[in-house]
């Protein structure tokens, strides 16, 4: 168990003044379950916050009461580095410290920030309520309180040169500050827009980013899993820019991820799994066939979702990274037509992972 790992977790759906999302709050959900998995982050539950409205007050709340707002957020936050300062002073290695800030939701990149995660009472006119990542960072890395920071924003960053990025309210005391190592990821380039997934059911809208992320973390098959085992910045990072640009390749502007990273030693961000022995598989489709599809089987603890464009489908397929084992692929649409052999297919160590349907 990760003791001395913290994070704060925010998602918002409902901005009465602007418009509303769909997959933002189940995002910053699916995220904190990484976080809290033995085989995942291996964060404490106790160690997460989750900031979030309800179903109740995202149908009930108007502009003036909605949440979460900018003191929710910076509460959490505070009272964070409060805990891990506490752990420390109690026989903690600082060492061992890492604090994840995880923001969905929409965004903007205002005046002297890079992105900032709109809050929910956020309106054209109160484009201040907000948490610009780069103003925060900075106090983290100035103050110190851990070892490691990570920031991921799953938001638009639309340039608004007439909304100045506004810092958190903490003081910074620490005289001698130590070198902190950060990570951050944005969902999309500097002005660019984020996307979330179509699709009809709005309790399956995810944001292509954090799905992306969230397979990489829990190893894309053995894709982003390194030879002793380990999920690395690494190792991550080029996994997610692939897949958020594959799945929005479509769009007027595709979505590009973006990292920065200011880190001496790749940061781990889980241990043990088994990534030895993954092949490439192309998946072709008949011609035509679109739509999106749940892949099954070994590796997945849960369906992974991957879109199939009709218009490439037939042509270069689908290139995934499994392991040895039994899969399956299962059309999400009732409508779809059926796939040869009922979707199923092996991956086997003997070569030959092209897979026609």
């Amino acid at each position: 168990m990760k003791d001395l790992h913290y994070a704060v977790v925010v998602g918002i759906n409902r901005y009465p003044a602007i418009s509303d999302l769909r997959g933002a709050r189940g995002d910053a959900g699916r995220f904190r379950d990484w976080l809290v998995d033995p085989a995942g982050g291996n964060v404490p539950e106790g160690n997460v916050t989750l900031v979030t409205a309800t179903e109740r007050d995202e149908r009930e709340a108007d502009v003036l009461t909605v949440v979460p707002t900018r003191e929710s957020v910076n509460r959490a936050l505070y009272e964070t580095h409060r805990a891990v300062r506490k752990a420390v002073e109690e026989g903690g290695s600082w060492a061992d410290t890492r604090l994840y800030v995880f923001l969905a939701g929409h965004g903007i990149a205002p005046l002297g920030g890079d992105a900032a995660l709109l809050m929910a009472n956020a309106a054209i006119d109160l484009l201040g309520n907000h948490i610009a990542v780069r103003p925060y960072l900075s106090w983290y890395e100035s103050a110190s309180p851990f070892h490691e920071v990570v920031f991921f924003a799953d938001c638009c960053r639309t340039r608004f040169g007439g909304v100045t990025a506004f810092g958190p309210p903490f003081t910074d005391t620490t005289e001698a500050p130590d070198k902190v190592e950060c990570l951050v990821g944005y969902a999309t380039s500097l002005g660019d827009p984020a996307y979330e997934e179509r699709t009809p059911d709005p309790n399956r809208a995810r944001g292509h980013f954090t799905t992306a992320l969230l397979e990489g973390l829990r190893g894309a098959g053995g894709g982003t899993v390194t030879s002793e085992g380990t999920v690395t910045s690494d190792s991550l990072v080029g996994y997610v820019r692939r897949h958020v640009r594959d799945g929005t390749a479509q769009a007027l502007v595709p979505q590009e991820a973006r990292f920065l990273r200011e880190t001496s030693t790749p940061i781990v961000f889980a241990e043990g799994l088994q990534g030895v022995g993954s092949y490439p598989v192309t998946l072709r489709f008949p011609a035509g066939f679109g739509g999106w599809v749940e892949l099954r089987g070994r590796d997945v603890t849960e369906p992974r979702r991957l879109y199939v464009d009709p218009g490439t489908g037939h042509g270069a397929g689908l290139v995934l990274s499994l392991r040895p084992g039994l899969y399956r692929v299962v059309p999400e649409s009732p409508t779809a037509p059926d796939l040869r052999s009922g979707g199923y297919f092996e991956v086997v160590t003997t070569g030959g992972h092209g897979v026609q349907f």
